[in-house]
């Protein structure tokens, strides 16, 4: 039973992480391609609805996937003890959202930060994957 629920909040930690990224790639979608989508009404309209959720969910996912990641971390510990790719990827993730507790509560932050969130984003996806190839 620990193992399935272990794998299933690393699922959720996963399904949240990527929906926490949705906000960059939809914001990027929206400013590249906004103007020629613009033109196919009914795509377009149901593109900003999800863009709106993504974008005003971004930090509730973001800390959902922290949640998520404490409970993956107690359930496995219990069962399994230490996976160090597992704590290089928790420690990414506590990292990227520190950062984002930071651009989050500081008003002149400068684009430098942004910078620094938008790399911890790829560094934590590399970590996680390299968590879940080498984890098996």
């Amino acid at each position: 039973m620990g193992q399935e629920l272990g794998g299933f909040f690393g699922f959720l930690i996963i399904v949240l992480y990527g929906l926490t990224v949705l906000n960059y790639i939809v914001k990027w979608v929206n400013k590249r391609y906004g103007a020629s989508m613009k033109t196919h009404e009914k795509g377009y309209s149901v593109f900003k609805k999800c863009m709106k959720i993504v974008i005003r969910n971004h930090k509730l996912f973001g800390l959902l996937t922290v949640v998520f990641l404490l409970t993956h971390f107690f359930i496995q510990f219990n069962q399994y003890g230490i996976s160090m790719t597992g704590v290089v990827a928790a420690g990414v993730m506590v990292l990227q959202v520190l950062l984002g507790l930071y651009g989050f509560l500081t008003k002149n932050k400068g684009k430098g930060w942004l910078l620094i969130h938008r790399s911890i984003a790829v560094i934590l996806l590399l970590s996680i994957l390299s968590h879940l190839i080498l984890a098996f």
